[in-house]
């Protein structure tokens, strides 16, 4: 076979490639990751020599408005629930989502010395190996303090600044009892747990994200405010937040009630 003929082949094969990256410009851009990921894969492990996705073009990361936004009474249904089963770690892990908008890898990892009464939270390591300062209302920053007193000394023996906050304990074969600090796993599979008890079976940690945010712009019509909460790096991400939702849209045109009335019966 001669070089041009491989040559050839090889254009082809780049071009078919390519033609079922653009065709994918309309559906989920994860599976062009994932291709681009095993191409880096290949190379790692000497099956190519170069990735062929890496020079090929990507069509543009189309952002879209999160699909599922819980209400104020929804996220609070989560805290009243956990108040009821009377259990204090799920009470603050949910009083953090829910008036923090974090994300449950980052409440996860919370420790003892994160926590300042007068601010929230800080030095909290968050998204892209960075840390922030997360402010949390007065009220929740109690009840983390009575709940690192009184429950977290049930949990671990000693408790340093540097102890891990939330910790989950299970059975496990052939060693019983086991007591780990919780990851973000164990915070999704929680919030799984309790959104089927209010109802909510979809209902995901990151949704609180969602549902803070716009609470939080539809009360300061303010982006860069809610920027500032999430943490977001450009305000473009954030602009997701800033779309009308159909509630709103529909009491845009509330102010025409009248007027139809008065044109119909004229």
């Amino acid at each position: 076979m001669s070089l041009t003929t491989c040559g050839v082949r090889g254009r082809s094969r780049a071009a078919t490639i390519q033609a079922w990256m653009d065709s994918m410009t309309a559906g989920d851009r994860v599976r062009q990751s994932t291709l681009s990921s095993f191409g880096a894969f290949l190379v790692k492990r000497g099956h190519l020599d170069t990735n062929p996705i890496a020079r090929l073009d990507r069509p543009p990361h189309r952002r879209e408005a999160p699909r599922q936004v819980p209400s104020s009474a929804l996220m609070d249904a989560l805290i009243k629930a956990a108040l009821q089963r009377r259990r204090p770690r799920d009470v603050a892990i949910f009083l953090i989502l829910r008036y923090s908008g974090m994300r449950r890898e980052s409440v996860a990892t919370l420790r003892v010395r994160n926590r300042d009464r007068g601010w929230g939270l800080r030095n909290v390591p968050v998204k892209g190996g960075k840390t922030r300062d997360i402010p949390l209302p007065a009220a929740v920053m109690q009840h983390l303090d009575r709940y690192v007193l009184q429950y977290l000394p049930t949990e671990v023996d000693s408790i340093p600044l540097d102890t891990r906050l939330f910790w989950s304990t299970f059975s496990q074969r052939r060693q019983g009892t086991v007591r780990r600090p919780m990851e973000g796993k164990n915070i999704w599979r929680l919030c799984k747990t309790y959104g089927r008890l209010i109802g909510c079976p979809m209902l995901k940690p990151h949704d609180l994200r969602h549902g803070v945010a716009m609470e939080v712009y539809e009360q300061h019509h303010d982006l860069e405010e809610v920027r500032g909460l999430l943490g977001h790096t450009r305000v473009e991400t954030t602009q997701l937040y800033a779309q009308i939702r159909p509630a709103a849209l529909k009491h845009a045109v509330d102010f025409y009630e009248a007027k139809a009335l008065d044109v119909l019966s004229s």
